[in-house]
């Protein structure tokens, strides 16, 4: 008698059941024939959520599908997100949670389809437009609840994922709106007291919803923050912040570790060839040259999206801002919050040239470090060596040029000289002829900042331990770079000149006028005078470059334009003074040279003549905007004459900033929460 048993071929692969009820759900039932079999039955979905989910493998399953497709499969999208909701609501376990699991990847690939009308297609995706409003409502509040209250920490986390794709996603979107109607920010607090080792998650999705159209319209987390003084909370978040910042920069190392060098057996034995021999050996060689670029173009990770709320805390609330500053290291590991910040910093404008992302992270961490700057109650502790905020910061080191044995090997500093550090480092490093023009905005900006911060225009001045000779050859390297290739440059919109150009001779200009005051002692301030000497060619071509006014013998031959606006005309007055005074001191000096019977000195003369002769005439030659300082005992130096072109006083002048306003540049900061906005999607992912 023959079996009725038949024998299957075993398949090359076995597939969870959950993946094949996600294949069953979207790509069988939305091409059946029969209308009443495209939604699936009651006994399908608790099966379905009994299992365990793949939101990766959804996600991968959904991805491939265009938005017309995903239209065509409505009738499932909306089952399923109905469905999911409702399983989200129950206390039963562990369908809630998987619930949660699946709509992250669900969603994460939905809203990044290409629709027609994204609002209305999406709307039509998840619950057509007449259901659409209380099922959104409906898992809002779900999400509230969940987190508020849940007793399940597994359970809260993924509701927290499930909202930062739901908000990362339908940003676009009206969506966003049902998230600013039901205030999610006394939940998120909750969740970071309850669970701090997943703050982060809070943190990003605060400074995602406080992102969301606060130029349109009122947003309830910008005021919220405002508003939020429990310290408690706030170092929490400081916290975790500056362990995601610890994470970011050791991708970056795991790559290339950059530590200064010590001597060890391992490194000895390598340094001859004989690395076999050494304790090392086995581990994995170092990547390749073409490796390494491949996996720094990777970077960073989605993690980095933790630096939009950031730079929102730091600007909307100033207990979080001195908390960043205040707070100690932790008790496992001997870096501060604000060093690894720092030292995150450093390591992304380090690497800003390699890809769009890197330079939206890059500036974003730029412009908290100038809202610090830019506050009183900030800035002085960054300035001063002998403040809290004294610390030891991880500087990249990863590609030449590289910056000082002393930014490396010092035990601690004050924050401005690494601040200063990391300037001079994104200068260095991000050269080309498609220049980032916001990113070396912000960071001739931090210069300033710092410079004008030590030497304020009244009150007590500070001087700061700084190597600055590698400051003028940074500074004086950009200049060289903007007059050679100035033809390509002009063509960039984005405002070079009033951006990029005009604070770069501003920034040494003022430093010429004020550095007597911040600079720690005569040598360092004549070695300035020394590096304009020696780019006196550079300064002339920069001039003849980019100064849209004639120099100073011949400013009464110069027209205005009458289409100039005025604010215009400041900028360009302010780059044309700048260049005048920085020529005429340079100048000063260089006929001073060459008047001597030598054609060749060497530097250590040129510098004694710069400290005993040249004092005497630089104010004659200034046309008295610049008067040296040459009383007993005094440092010399040369100080703006009050009233003159080079004063600091009110109406004009070197080392004047605006601060930050973000309604002033709104098409930039949307352009950098866009590109934030994408990490936190895929964040939800993982």
């Amino acid at each position: 008698m023959d079996s009725p048993l038949t024998q299957q071929l075993r398949p090359d692969s076995f597939e969870p059941k959950i993946v094949q009820l996600y294949l069953h759900l979207f790509n069988i039932l939305p091409n059946d024939d029969s209308e009443e079999e495209r939604i699936p039955s009651e006994g399908f979905w608790r099966e379905f959520f009994l299992l365990k989910p793949d939101k990766q493998r959804l996600y991968d399953l959904l991805d491939p599908f265009t938005a017309n497709e995903t239209l065509h499969c409505q009738a499932q999208t909306q089952a399923f997100f109905r469905r999911c909701i409702q399983e989200a609501r129950s206390d039963r376990f562990p369908q809630n949670e998987n619930a949660l699991e699946n709509l992250a990847g669900f969603l994460s690939a939905i809203f990044t389809k290409r629709y027609v009308n994204p609002s209305t297609d999406i709307i039509d995706v998840l619950g057509g437009l007449d259901d659409i409003d209380k099922l959104v409502s409906d898992f809002v509040n779900t999400l509230e609840g969940i987190v508020r209250s849940s007793p399940n920490l597994d359970l809260r986390s993924k509701a927290v994922t499930s909202s930062m794709v739901m908000v990362a996603g339908a940003f676009q979107t009206s969506l966003v709106s049902y998230f600013t109607h039901r205030d999610l920010f006394p939940a998120l607090m909750r969740y970071v007291h309850d669970v701090p080792d997943q703050a982060y998650q809070s943190f990003i999705l605060l400074g995602s919803l406080a992102s969301y159209n606060k130029f349109e319209q009122q947003n309830v987390y910008v005021n919220r923050l405002e508003d939020f003084v429990d310290e408690s909370t706030l170092r929490l978040l400081v916290d975790s912040f500056g362990e995601t910042c610890r994470k970011i920069r050791d991708e970056y190392t795991a790559i290339q570790d950059d530590a200064a060098p010590a001597i060890t057996l391992s490194s000895a034995l390598s340094l001859v060839g004989l690395r076999s021999l050494s304790p090392d050996a086995r581990k994995p060689p170092p990547p390749s040259e073409e490796e390494a670029k491949q996996l720094f173009n990777a970077l960073p990770s989605p993690l980095a999206a933790s630096l939009l709320p950031a730079y929102t805390f730091v600007g909307a609330n100033k207990i979080f801002a001195s908390a960043l500053l205040a707070a100690p290291s932790g008790p496992t590991t001997h870096e501060t919050p604000l060093a690894s910040f720092l030292s995150s910093t450093s390591y992304l404008c380090h690497h800003a040239h390699r890809s769009s992302r890197a330079s939206i992270y890059a500036i974003l961490s730029l412009l908290t470090v100038r809202l610090l700057l830019e506050d009183t109650l900030t800035a002085k502790p960054i300035c001063h060596a002998t403040s809290h905020a004294v610390t030891s910061v991880r500087l990249a080191r990863q590609r030449a040029p590289f910056l000082p044995t002393t930014a490396i090997t010092s035990s601690s500093r004050a924050p401005a000289a690494i601040i200063l550090d990391i300037a001079t480092d994104t200068l260095s490093h991000n050269l080309r002829r498609r220049l980032d023009i916001p990113l070396y905005s912000l960071a001739l900006a931090l210069i300033l900042r710092v410079l004008t911060t030590l030497a304020p225009p009244s009150g007590p001045s500070t001087r700061l331990a700084y190597h600055w000779p590698h400051l003028w050859s940074s500074l004086l390297a950009l200049m060289k770079f903007v007059t050679v290739y100035a033809p390509d440059l002009q063509s960039l919109r984005g405002g070079i000149t009033e951006e990029v150009i005009t604070p770069v001779a501003e920034i040494l200009a003022f430093s010429l006028t004020r550095g007597d005051v911040f600079l720690p002692g005569e040598a360092d301030f004549d070695d300035l005078f020394y590096k304009l000497v020696e780019g006196y060619e550079i300064l002339q071509k920069f001039r003849d470059a980019w100064s849209p006014i004639p120099a100073a013998k011949n400013k009464e031959k110069a027209a205005p334009s009458r289409i100039q606006t005025s604010g215009a005309a400041s900028r360009s007055s302010k780059l044309a003074r700048s260049t005048d005074a920085l020529l005429a001191v340079a100048g000063h000096y260089h006929d001073l040279l060459s008047s001597k019977s030598r054609k060749h000195q060497s530097a250590a003369e040129v510098k004694r003549v710069i400290k005993e002769e040249g004092y005497e005439g630089v104010d004659s030659v200034t046309g008295g905007n610049l008067t040296v300082v040459t009383t007993p005992g005094a440092s010399r130096s040369a100080t703006p004459t009050p009233g003159t072109a080079g004063g600091l006083e009110e109406g004009g002048g070197f080392g004047q900033w605006r601060p930050w306003r973000e309604v002033e540049h709104k098409g930039e900061v949307k352009r950098l929460v866009r590109g934030a906005m994408e990490d936190v999607r895929i964040l939800g992912l993982r």
